[in-house]
């Protein structure tokens, strides 16, 4: 059979059945049709299974986890499991737009130097009528991730082998904010773009794992942490950073440097100190 050019990324764990058809629903009605639907219960004790199995759909490979092992191991087997060129995240209790698959796809393909694409979102609850749009910068660099995630995880997609190339995965460390961990370092190679409408209807509820304040706040600074002891092992400098990038002095901050190839390595000098750098997305 010939691949998908699309695996669709679904994991699910004790979905309410409503949540979990809005989901489904969503992805099988999508303008483009080329792609799979992998989706991997981890080892749920409700009726997940059945409302999987009520769907003919040749596109849909279901997969059961029948001891829980949790987000990170799951979001990895799926991303081992994908067969496309592109690998669409979504979450078991959001509603992708039916053109998000069609939009991020031709951006992509129109626009090869950039390996990920997401958009903006538009937040959606029981509880409240009103909707709102969570927005982005359309290409986000390696300081403005540095401030906050400019990427929102399951509304995005990305090329296959950009992310294989770099052995880029999820880390077991984190669990609110591992798609922030994952761009993090995916930023330091890969260029990162935001289609400027929203893609995805995100739904707010009082399960989302972004709702552990406490473990959000110091997920979020671990992560900044590492990014900034990417650039510098000095103390000094790394405080330096993270006041000028939290401040909202992200452009002030680039004024400072100035990047320069040699050879198949970039070199970036800020007040005529070198740092070391690979390939690097600032």
């Amino acid at each position: 059979m010939d691949k998908p050019l699309i695996s669709v990324l679904l994991p699910v764990y004790n979905t309410k059945e409503e949540y979990l058809r809005e989901c489904i629903e969503s992805i099988l009605n999508q303008t483009l049709k080329d792609y799979e639907l992998i989706i991997l219960n981890d080892g749920s004790t409700n009726n997940v299974e059945e409302v999987i199995k009520s769907y003919n759909d040749s596109r849909i490979k279901y997969f059961l986890n029948k001891e829980t092992k949790g987000i990170t191991e799951v979001r990895n087997k799926l991303a081992a499991l994908a067969n496309g060129k592109y690998i669409a995240v979504t979450d078991h209790d959001d509603i992708s737009v039916p053109e998000r698959f069609e939009k991020e796809v031709n951006f992509l393909e129109n626009n090869p130097e950039y390996s990920i694409v997401s958009s903006w979102l538009e937040i959606f609850s029981e509880h409240t009528p009103k909707t709102k749009i969570w927005k982005t910068a359309p290409f986000p660099k390696y300081f403005s991730m540095l401030r906050r995630c400019e990427l929102f995880h399951p509304a995005c997609m990305y090329r296959k082998a950009d992310f294989e190339k770099y052995n880029l995965i999820y880390e077991e460390d984190y669990f609110g904010a591992q798609d922030y961990a994952l761009f993090a370092k995916a930023i330091r190679y890969l260029k990162f773009a935001n289609i400027q409408e929203p893609l995805l209807k995100y739904r707010k509820h009082f399960t989302n794992a972004s709702n552990n304040k406490e473990k959000m706040c110091m997920e979020t600074k671990k992560v900044q942490q590492e990014m900034i002891e990417f650039l510098t092992n000095s103390e000094k400098e790394q405080k330096i950073f993270y006041d000028l990038a939290t401040k909202d002095q992200v452009d002030f901050l680039r004024t400072l440097f100035s990047i320069r190839n040699k050879g198949e390595f970039k070199v970036i000098k800020i007040l005529g100190l070198t740092f070391r750098i690979n390939r690097f997305n600032y």
